[in-house]
């Protein structure tokens, strides 16, 4: 055994020392060495250690974002791998067939000033390319699965070092634009990392975030009578006019029996914001429909967190599960459409709270202990994707990325979505 490990020690960088000297080493301290240098071979095994929950897919990963009800819950979780694999190289990241379109997101919150994407990020050795001709020479490439039209459009050469990332932060229902003739299931074993809003991706990025108030922010917290500042009732923006969810025959039923303002090209009331520009009227309301165009797992967009919550407004939402929202939000904040038979009924409730300030003010009571985050980047909004991408870069960079070969089973429409609560004339 002890020359055994000799031969070991012979094969690492203190081979250089003269080879006499490690007979008056004793055992135990030639035993040391080795497992000091040899150990981060098992740590590297580790991370590519595949969810025992969903064994086909490769989810290595979450990229824990500070304490939040987001990452924790109610009680404390630990992260799944508590000991990361860290390095001090600089990472490249490249934006492929794309990357000056998303420039105007993730450097410009769509404004026209470039901001500096890792000025809140716990990391900044990363930068970012944009030249597809020097993909190669990148140690991350992102994909926006929403522009791409193939899996032949994707470079024709892979790295195998180099970490591949889909990205998309549309429902299932409406992954792909630029053409349908693909599906997830066409981009099997070419990606190595996920990107999207769900907390189970490899780099989650939601649009907004529950964070506790620190111990500062809570000595200042005054209470607010926010329905005296509220001079309107219920509001909409939107220019999608469609969904799978029935959410505009929803609304459509809903103005039968209260009133309902709605903005932007689905109604008459004139209000920008689309990515670029804000609609400060909606501010106005006690009420703001929240109403996602999927009914999806953890499809919580910005108009919850910026429409709603942004503005001090009560959000009425529909889309992903009611438990969902209960895992994201602060508790208490928002009214579910699946809690109401029909729109008839919800319009009772919220006719009862417009006209009780104190069951109104009540969904405030969470401002004493949290306040919301935006990080989508629209309406000036921080962008916090290359820094999510970065950190994560420098926790798991491996030199052998596992990668998913079964994507559906990971991003699937079927398992992921569920149909509308209600349905009009049903």
């Amino acid at each position: 055994m002890y020359n055994d490990a000799r031969r070991y020690l012979s094969r690492a960088p203190l081979r250089a020392l003269h080879k006499n000297a490690w007979l008056l080493l004793p055992l135990p301290v030639v035993t040391f060495i080795f497992i000091l240098i040899y150990s981060p071979i098992e740590t590297y095994k580790t991370v590519l250690v595949s969810n025992p929950e969903r064994p086909q897919v490769a989810q290595k990963f979450p990229v824990i974002m500070g304490k939040s009800v987001t990452d924790f819950g109610e009680t404390e979780r630990p992260p799944v791998l508590p000991n990361p694999v860290t390095t001090k190289k600089n990472f490249t990241i490249h934006i492929w067939n794309h990357g000056e379109r998303m420039k105007r997101r993730f450097l410009r919150s769509y404004g026209r000033t470039v901001k500096d994407p890792y000025i809140t990020c716990r990391v900044n050795n990363c930068r970012l390319t944009t030249n597809d001709s020097l993909v190669n020479a990148s140690d991350a490439v992102l994909f926006h699965l929403h522009q791409t039209k193939g899996p032949e459009t994707l470079p024709s050469f892979h790295p195998q070092k180099q970490i591949w990332i889909f990205f998309t932060d549309e429902s299932p229902f409406h992954t792909f634009y630029a053409t349908r003739k693909y599906t997830m299931k066409d981009y099997n074993s070419l990606f190595n990392w996920s990107m999207t809003y769900r907390s189970d991706s490899d780099i989650p990025v939601p649009y907004g975030r529950t964070v506790p108030l620190s111990d500062e922010e809570r000595v200042k917290y005054k209470v607010k009578n926010y329905a005296a500042l509220k001079a309107k009732g219920i509001a909409i923006l939107g220019s999608n006019c469609g969904g799978r969810n029935h959410r505009w025959d929803y609304v459509k039923e809903l103005k039968n029996h209260i009133s309902v303002d709605i903005y932007g090209g689905c109604g008459t009331h004139k209000c920008p914001g689309h990515f670029t520009k804000d609609c400060p009227l909606i501010g106005d309301y006690k009420f703001y429909l929240a109403f996602e165009n999927s009914n999806c797992r953890e499809y919580i967009t910005e108009k919850l967190w910026w429409n709603a919550y942004g503005k001090n407004t009560v959000p009425v939402v529909m889309g992903a599960p009611k438990s969902d929202y209960e895992k994201l939000c602060p508790p208490n904040s928002f009214i579910h459409t699946d809690d109401f038979e029909s729109p008839s009924e919800l319009a009772k409730y919220l006719d009862f709270l417009m006209n009780n300030d104190t069951a109104y003010n009540s969904f405030f009571s969470w401002k004493k202990d949290f306040k919301v985050v935006n990080e989508h980047g629209y309406f000036g909004s921080p962008s916090l994707h290359l820094c999510r991408i970065c950190e994560a870069l420098n926790d798991h960079y491996t030199s052998k990325p596992i990668t998913y070969d079964d994507l559906q089973s990971f991003w699937n429409a079927r398992s992921d979505c569920r149909r509308a609560s209600w349905i009009p004339g049903a």
